[in-house]
């Protein structure tokens, strides 16, 4: 892979690249697994000197799954535990043999991986600016002003359109714009007054045009749309971590590293939360050592720089698909 271009990462890369920066180096307790195990196995047998850490009540990580450990027998080298499965909110999945298991992890892959998805949402907000590009073709009819965009091929949650030009008869290679037009949605009128399947807009929501195309043309819809959430497949519903980050949530090239960045502020900030908590001393280090808000104040740098990156690719974005034409 070449470093001297925007990386196209992978799901599964970037949740890793956020691991390695959230541990700084720190080692944690692992075993492998000794036999691959499918979804639903509640018994797996391990394998490493380290299992012998392994207690009752205790949380391992399997790669985007967490289990909690109900039994456990063996000697060390080698274990069997009985496991609850998806715990957690995650997924039950295949596993390999010889699979990483982290004891007792500080952060699960699942919990990166919700955290960067959370991410991608929040990065398609129109405060952010980001957005991914889609664009739609729809036969103008000099009847019609109004056009369904969800027969188009334009998803339901779009954020809003941003261009319309249509083609013309003459080989002029001219594709005017249409200036003046209006998104509607949660329309499902019916020709007959109903909401019958013979909808005006079937999928709910449309535009209104207030220009004229070419008669029996396409209209050359461009829009925006948020990013799309990673690792699961949609056709397997099963966790996927070798999702394309810039193929399949629409993010640009150049901002790959931005839910990467939002995921480890998310996930260091709730630390201090747990911290506080007056029924037990999670952290050992002395007060004195760590002062309280030190775990969060951490954070600022990454903050910062976070908000001057989404600032600078917001401002790409606005000059590339900028609503005021050039001449």
């Amino acid at each position: 892979m070449s470093y001297s271009t925007p990386r196209d990462d992978t799901f599964g890369e970037i949740i890793e690249k956020v691991y390695r920066r959230l541990m700084s180096g720190q080692r944690e307790q692992t075993v492998q697994l000794s036999a691959a195990i499918n979804a639903t196995t509640t018994q797996i047998n391990l394998l490493g000197v380290q299992s012998a850490t392994l207690a009752v009540g205790a949380i391992i990580a399997v790669e985007m799954e967490i289990m909690l450990v109900t039994a456990f027998s063996g000697t060390s080298g080698t274990a069997t535990a009985t496991v609850i499965r998806a715990y957690l909110g995650s997924m039950g999945a295949t596993h390999s043999i010889n699979t990483l298991i982290y004891i007792n992890p500080k952060y699960t892959r699942y919990d990166i991986g919700v955290a960067i998805n959370d991410d991608l949402m929040d990065l398609s907000s129109p405060t952010n600016g980001l957005f991914q590009v889609g664009t739609a073709k729809i036969t103008y009819n000099p009847v019609y002003q109004g056009y369904d965009l969800g027969s188009a091929g334009v998803p339901k949650d779009f954020i809003d359109i941003l261009d319309i030009r249509y083609r013309m008869a003459p080989p002029t290679h001219n594709f005017p714009p249409i200036k003046r037009w209006k998104v509607v949605r949660g329309i499902g009128d019916g020709i007959d007054g109903s909401d019958n399947q013979d909808s005006i807009f079937p999928s709910g929501f449309g535009v209104i045009l207030y220009e004229r195309g070419w008669p029996g043309l396409p209209l050359y819809v461009t829009y925006s749309a948020p990013f799309k959430t990673l690792g699961v497949n949609a056709t397997t519903g099963l966790p996927d971590l070798t999702q394309s980050v810039i193929d399949y949530s629409g993010l640009p090239s150049t901002a790959t590293d931005l839910p990467a960045l939002g995921a480890e502020i998310d996930l260091t900030i709730p630390r201090e939360i747990k911290r506080n908590f007056t029924d037990g001393q999670p952290d050992p280090r002395k007060a004195a050592e760590i002062p309280v808000g030190a775990v969060s104040n951490s954070v600022q740098a990454l903050i910062i720089r976070r908000e001057k990156r989404i600032a600078s690719e917001a401002d790409r974005l606005q000059r590339q698909y900028t609503r005021v034409r050039g001449w």
